[in-house]
């Protein structure tokens, strides 16, 4: 130290003696929180109507593919949002970011596909309009490809816009079902 200036602080860990600092990995917890609030509303309005069903009504096909697609996407977002804090903390933010989302590319390929397939062979026992299988399978197909963006890149950003399109998925088939009542 030189007589009226403070010291300087050391240049790398070595000239302070320490060895490597890691700091933590920060994220914005509150969107993912958000995100799992919001995706437990979709699954509670899925439950809400299955609760204001009158006995003896028996649910048709559509009906309940529907209030799978609600609950399915849902609770996978869910499971996507509330795990980012974990996995960040457990690997740090690029790795982290990256495990969870490849975990959430086999989850939401997983749904997409099935969901596409179950359409497609008519499952449910009503043949969508084109405009709606449309408008859904694009919704898939730009989360797949965000989710296996941030499998590659950990690109936290990406992640973010890839849960937000899972989010439109229950969201998209609520709307169709409001849209629908008293048709």
């Amino acid at each position: 130290m030189v007589a009226g200036r403070p010291a300087r602080p050391p240049r790398s860990h070595r000239e302070s003696g320490g060895g490597p600092v890691t700091l933590p990995a920060v994220i914005d917890e509150a969107f993912f929180l958000t995100v799992a609030g919001i995706a437990m509303s979709f699954a509670g309005f899925a439950g809400l109507m299955n609760a204001l069903r009158r006995r003896g009504e028996s649910w048709a096909p559509i009906e309940l593919y529907q209030l799978r697609i609600i609950v399915a996407y849902a609770i996978t977002t869910l499971f996507g949002s509330l795990s980012t804090i974990p996995f960040v903390e457990l690997f740090g933010q690029r790795e982290g970011v990256q495990w969870l989302g490849g975990v959430m590319l086999i989850a939401s390929s997983s749904l997409g596909f099935g969901n596409m397939l179950s359409d497609i062979r008519g499952g449910h026992g009503t043949t969508l309009p084109t405009h709606v299988r449309a408008t859904f399978t694009t919704i898939t197909i730009l989360g797949l490809l965000l989710f296996l963006g941030t499998a590659i890149t950990g690109a936290l950003p990406l992640y973010r816009v890839a849960l937000m399109l899972m989010l439109a998925m229950p969201a998209g088939t609520f709307v169709y079902v409001v849209a629908r009542i008293g048709r």
